[in-house]
């Protein structure tokens, strides 16, 4: 039987780590990474945004905040051995440069329910205002995006700056990053040829600039280097990465400096293959090639997925920056990680249209979009709702709030093969993504069509060693509204 390379969850750690309390750091210095175990010992090099941490300093007890941990090519044997160096880091910092949307240097930041939140006043983002200066940590996307998991407030000004992204543009003494313009006046661009090139990504630090706002230049770079978004992995070792889902081509897409490949063995929890879009957060378990090659051999996504499609009038939808689109009865959440190929969430629509949203819930049930598109003439009879069950009465799901109704259905498994009523129900438990394409009675029922089993919830196998492992320090289990844990 093959190992599977899933990531287990704090409840089920193995006693030889011991148990992890409500801190992500435990008292023997054990790391929670994404729900990998990561033990930190005297012989681990630690480096926070940069600096070597001094020895017998306390590690960051900042639940969110990214971490990289990589062990020594030579594993021990038997025992748990003690990464080689763990590296936390942010993606930017400085000052906000505009609240709708969230940007800070010019970089748009999605903060879900799922995002940690520190010091920020009233516990709540909306209460920042411009000027205000953040830490945020999290998933840097390639369209000027961060999904953070970590975001710092700093009630005094932060003098040292950080900006990370891919180029989008360039001229002969100046580079963007999304909308932030950056000079390299007097800047010597550190392993990125002549200049930094579209596409590449740079890691930028700067002083801090007073007055600084949205139509600034940030003309106060002290360093410029073109890295790579993940550290590179050895061919033939596992690793597990965290991050966005870049372009997709057949059965494989660009994750970080990666191209990820996966087939009919890879594992798929929270998600199918059909739900890997660019901008989705998930973790990939599997093997490191070469050239950049990484063979999956699990795919967990972050985060519920859900799907949505059925008719929409011009009243549905509240575009801007933090519009909204209602459909089936659900109100989904512009992501600053959306793609919006028919600016549905950027203009609206000017008459009914069957419209498709693919995307998330966070752990208080909010629906954000990752994808929308126009599929035509509005048509109720060929609606679809998909998402985690919330409960089960047969022949009768609940699922995003919406009644689906399996009465005179056809059932398939997560491979499309068809399936029986009974195989299929057995595995529609609450948290398990199911599937139904049927018709909308106009409120908040569908029914008939075709009901699948995307993904089942499976419990969590035993966990695998990595020479790698890239993903967030996390705190506690993660318990998701609407019946998902």
């Amino acid at each position: 039987m093959r190992i599977s390379f899933f990531r287990v969850l704090p409840s089920l750690l193995g006693a030889a780590l011991g148990a992890i309390g409500a801190n992500a750091v435990a008292a023997e210095g054990v790391l929670d990474i994404n729900g990998h175990s990561v033990l930190v010992d005297a012989t681990t090099a630690v480096v926070v945004d940069d600096v070597p941490l001094s020895p017998g300093a306390s590690l960051p007890d900042k639940p969110g905040l990214r971490v990289e941990a990589r062990y020594a090519a030579a594993r021990a044997a038997g025992g748990v051995p003690a990464a080689e160096t763990v590296v936390f880091s942010y993606a930017v910092r400085g000052p906000v440069t505009s609240t709708a949307p969230l940007r800070v240097l010019g970089q748009e930041v999605t903060v879900t329910a799922d995002t940690h939140l520190t010091g920020v006043p009233g516990g709540a983002i909306g209460n920042v205002a411009l000027g205000d200066h953040l830490d945020v940590s999290g998933y840097v996307d390639g369209n000027a995006s961060l999904l953070a998991s970590f975001v710092e407030y700093l009630p005094t000004p932060t003098p040292r700056w950080l900006l990370s992204g891919y180029v989008s543009a360039t001229s002969i003494d100046e580079i963007s990053i999304g909308p932030q313009r950056v000079s390299l006046a007097g800047v010597t661009p550190i392993d990125c040829g002549d200049a930094p090139a579209l596409g590449q990504y740079v890691e930028i630090r700067a002083d801090g600039i007073t007055g600084f706002d949205a139509d600034s230049v940030l003309d106060s770079v002290t360093r410029l280097a073109c890295v790579t978004p993940m550290p590179v992995g050895t061919p033939g070792a596992l690793g597990a990465l965290t991050g966005l889902v870049g372009e997709v081509t057949g059965a494989s897409f660009t994750f970080g400096p990666y191209t990820v490949s996966y087939d009919a063995d890879t594992e798929f929890r929270y998600g199918s293959a059909d739900d890997l879009v660019p901008g989705a957060a998930l973790e990939v378990d599997g093997v490191f090639g070469d050239g950049g090659a990484f063979a999956a051999q699990g795919i967990q996504f972050d985060a519920p997925m859900i799907r949505l499609e059925g008719p929409v009038d011009p009243a549905d939808v509240q575009p801007g920056s933090d519009g909204t689109v209602t459909l089936l009865g659900n109100t989904v959440r512009r992501a600053a990680q959306l793609r919006d190929e028919d600016a549905i969430y950027a203009s609206g629509i000017a008459q009914p249209r069957q419209v498709e949203l693919r995307g998330y819930l966070d752990r208080r049930g909010q629906r954000w979009a990752t994808r929308a598109r126009l599929r035509g003439a509005p048509d109720a009879t060929d609606a679809r709702a998909g998402g985690p069950v919330e409960g089960v009465m047969r022949p009768w799901l609940s699922v995003l709030a919406l009644t689906l109704d399996a009465t005179g259905a056809t059932f398939e498994d997560p491979a499309g093969h068809a399936i029986d009523a009974d195989t299929f129900f057995a595995g529609a438990v609450p948290g398990a993504i199911v599937e139904q394409t049927g018709a909308w009675n106009g409120g908040d029922t569908l029914s008939g069509g075709v009901v699948a089993l995307i993904a089942p919830l499976d419990p969590p196998p035993a966990d695998a060693p990595r020479l790698l492992v890239v993903g967030t320090l996390r705190a506690g289990d993660a318990v998701f509204a609407d019946g998902f844990d």
